[in-house]
C-alpha cells in the first residue's frame, strides 16, 4: 500500500502541474510570492489523490484504487478553485 500511495501522490502532482499549465490558479487568491503560488495546485491534487485512493481502495478494492484517486484529484483541480470563489463571496454576503 505504500508504492499504491506513493503513486497516487506522483499521479496527482503531475494533475496539479498539468492544472499550473493551463492556468486554472483562479486570480482570487491573489498570491502575490511567485514562489508559492507553483505549490498549491500541485499540493491540492496530490492531497485529494492520496484522499481518493484511499477511498477508492477501502470501498472497491485494490483494482479500483487508483482510477478513483485519478478522477477525484481531477475534480478537485477543476472544481476547487469554483467551489473557493463561491465559499468566499456567500461568507462576504453573510
Amino acid at each position: 500500500m505504500l508504492l499504491l500511495s506513493l503513486a497516487w501522490v506522483v499521479l496527482g502532482v503531475v494533475i496539479g502541474g498539468l492544472a499550473l499549465g493551463a492556468r486554472l490558479l483562479p486570480a482570487a487568491w491573489k498570491l502575490n510570492e511567485e514562489r508559492r503560488k507553483w505549490l498549491i495546485m500541485p499540493g491540492l491534487s496530490a492531497g485529494a489523490a492520496l484522499l481518493g485512493g484511499w477511498l477508492g481502495t477501502l470501498i472497491w478494492g485494490r483494482l479500483f484504487g487508483t482510477p478513483t484517486a485519478l478522477w477525484v484529484a481531477v475534480l478537485v483541480v477543476a472544481l476547487g478553485p469554483w467551489l473557493f470563489l463561491r465559499l468566499r463571496a456567500r461568507i462576504q454576503r453573510a
